[in-house]
């Protein structure tokens, strides 16, 4: 299996796509999919960054606007939300929707701060 090879190499950053992996979650695209993160985390072992793939991506036209997509991106799991499409309301919306969802108590606290500490550590390595 690919990912073990790589985790055990050290990767430090994975990013998840947005194909619906059917024996892991039949509903969700991997990177909204807290079964498939947990995969990666717990039973693969992954202590590093998780990225999602593009937030504005036709594949994700059902899972509703860039604020829903950022939410359920971080509910399950994903550390980093790409927003590439060029407009910077886009990530605007996207942090507010994460902010607004935090303060709720609809993401849970600890986790997200778990994932920005690994985002920090990713980049602190990096200097």
């Amino acid at each position: 299996m690919p990912y073990r090879a790589a985790i055990s190499a050290g990767t430090k950053l994975v990013m998840l796509s947005w194909a619906v992996y059917r024996a892991l979650d039949a509903d969700r695209p991997a990177g909204l999919s807290p079964t498939v993160v947990g995969e990666l985390r717990n039973r693969l072992g992954f202590s590093g960054v998780t990225v999602t793939d593009a937030l504005e991506a036709g594949a994700l036209r059902a899972y509703g606007s860039t604020a829903e997509r950022a939410v359920l991106a971080a509910a399950a799991g994903m550390d980093l939300i790409l927003c590439s499409a060029r407009d910077a309301a886009q990530g605007e919306e996207a942090v507010t929707a994460l902010s607004e969802a935090l303060a709720a108590g609809t993401l849970d606290g600890t986790a997200f701060d778990a994932g920005a500490a690994r985002v920090n550590a990713l980049r602190a390595g990096l200097s």
